[in-house]
């Protein structure tokens, strides 16, 4: 299949904002607006709000129709050039049977959104459609203190520009929560901490090449259970699966069986390579009994021990900067990337 590369934004062209999972831009709206000024102030960008994107998290549960609706329709709109979504959640899956294929493929557009709207990003490259993990209003656009120049600079080339390009590893990080209820974090800058840089495992030493395929491994799982959206294993031939956990920490014994389960699918001989980001590992000053640094390395060594008792040798690059961790690298679900193993090096097309 020939994927579909939305055209790129101009300045001052229309991006729709709405809430395909929660609401919670109608609880927190001084974040959510702290991140439509951003869209409009750093981006020069006119943010288009669509009626879901303000409403409680209990109207968007019992309307997963509503939800889809707004998504339809933003990508029927010729005037709206991208789809920004305000936030995650954990009940996307349920809009998925409403939204309408038809529209959708024949008017490709930038979506941009991360954690639950991997089910979206899923239907997306079903379709065979270009879309862009990571950027959501109310974490990475309305940042407390400032956005990052790391997380700047990758929106920018991934809404502006006809590829992302080569990305580098960030040398700081953060997965620290500011409490939202409390308007003074709107300009403090959450603390950061070294970066450990990408760890590469089975390096093969070549250039490796394939289309992207994942999204949050929680979600993924789901759908593992589901079988309704997940591409047929001929069309993963060849892929590169990125994956990263959320705030839920999911434990080394379920990122195991993840990766399990992928193997016993047939699935996982599927992919070239796995591009694997670094875990939240506190969620609002909660941390896993071991702590965050052994949650880590526990997750990574759940992949690796996976891998070797299924007798899988693909390469493995740790510790990226995507998903629930700062500053963020967007990763153009369904396009191509291209990994250098004897430079060490990562390219998104």
């Amino acid at each position: 299949m020939i994927f579909k590369r939305p055209q790129c934004l101009l300045p001052h062209d229309k991006v729709a904002i709405l809430s395909p999972s929660a609401g919670l831009a109608h609880i927190f709206p001084w974040v959510y607006e702290q991140g439509l000024s951003r869209i409009k102030e750093v981006f020069q960008l006119n943010p288009i709000e669509y009626p879901t994107a303000r409403l409680s998290s209990e109207y968007l549960s019992k309307n997963p129709e509503a939800r889809a609706e707004d998504i339809n329709r933003a990508f029927a709109d010729p005037s709206i050039k991208a789809i920004i979504a305000t936030i995650g959640g954990n009940d996307q899956i349920r809009i998925l049977p409403y939204l309408n294929a038809d529209i959708i493929s024949a008017n490709p557009k930038i979506f941009m959104g991360y954690s639950d709207c991997t089910n979206l990003h899923l239907f997306l490259w079903n379709l065979g459609m270009i879309s862009h993990y990571g950027g959501a209003v109310m974490t990475q656009f309305a940042m407390g203190g400032g956005m990052h120049a790391y997380t700047i600079n990758s929106i920018k080339k991934a809404l502006f520009n006809p590829s992302i390009g080569e990305v580098q590893a960030s040398p700081e990080r953060s997965d620290v929560d500011l409490d939202w209820a409390d308007r003074q974090n709107l300009v403090k800058e959450r603390p950061m901490q070294k970066s450990a840089g990408w760890d590469w495992h089975n390096n093969p030493k070549e250039i490796i090449q394939g289309r992207l395929w994942g999204g949050c491994l929680e979600v993924l799982d789901l759908h593992l259970s589901v079988k309704r959206y997940l591409p047929s294993p001929e069309r993963l031939a060849g892929t590169i699966l990125f994956i990263e956990t959320s705030e839920e920490m999911p434990s080394e014994g379920f990122v195991y069986r993840f990766i399990a389960a992928l193997a016993e699918l047939k699935l996982l001989k599927m992919f070239k390579a796995i591009l694997m980001a670094y875990p939240k590992a506190q969620f609002c000053g909660n941390q896993p009994p071991e702590g965050s640094k052994a949650f880590i390395l526990n997750q990574q060594n759940a992949v690796k021990s996976a891998l070797e008792d299924y007798r899988c040798r693909i390469p493995v690059i740790f510790n990226m900067n995507f998903g629930h961790t700062d500053p963020q690298i967007i990763i153009p679900c369904g396009g191509t990337v291209i990994i250098d193993g004897n430079h060490q090096t990562i390219c998104f097309n």
